[in-house]
């Protein structure tokens, strides 16, 4: 049954969603940033409350304690007024990859993000930080779009 790996955040996983984000952090190269606690338990508050049609918190379950989440938004780029899912944030703890939890929250981001409307979805990985996901991506229909590069630029 699908509610053995995953289900909606409520208010009350704010705490253990907080715990991944930061160890997601730690482990990618956004962690050149400050992590901002305040800021990510007010964001994922406002995605959780607010509207489906706005956005998504999925946590993925292994005998049904947390063991990662996925977060999503709808949003239509600015050269386009297709609506678009863009994943904000994918993870599942190390030891637990690889598991039909991984799929699944993949897999239940899409299809909420038909139920509102997108006309496509974008998910994405960092290398380095989890395995090479082009093939995941390319066996679900996926085309590469873009690839990204963060610079920390100093006080002047």
């Amino acid at each position: 049954m699908i509610s053995d790996y995953l289900r909606l955040a409520t208010v009350e996983d704010i705490p253990i969603l907080i715990k991944f984000a930061r160890n997601f952090h730690k482990a990618s190269p956004y962690n050149l940033m400050r992590f901002d606690t305040e800021k990510g338990r007010k964001f994922l508050r406002g995605i959780i409350e607010g509207p489906p049609t706005f956005g998504i918190v999925l946590v993925a379950l292994k005998d049904k304690k947390p063991i990662g989440f996925l977060v999503g938004v709808c949003e239509e780029p600015v050269f386009t007024s297709s609506k678009v899912a863009m994943e904000l944030g994918w993870w599942i703890e190390e030891e637990h990859r690889g598991t039909r939890a991984s799929a699944l929250i993949f897999s239940a981001y899409e299809d909420w993000a038909f139920r509102v409307g997108c006309t496509h979805v974008q998910g994405s990985y960092l290398p380095g930080v989890s395995k090479d996901l082009t093939n995941f991506y390319k066996n679900r229909g996926y085309v590469q779009t873009e690839s990204s590069f963060v610079k920390t630029l100093l006080s002047r």
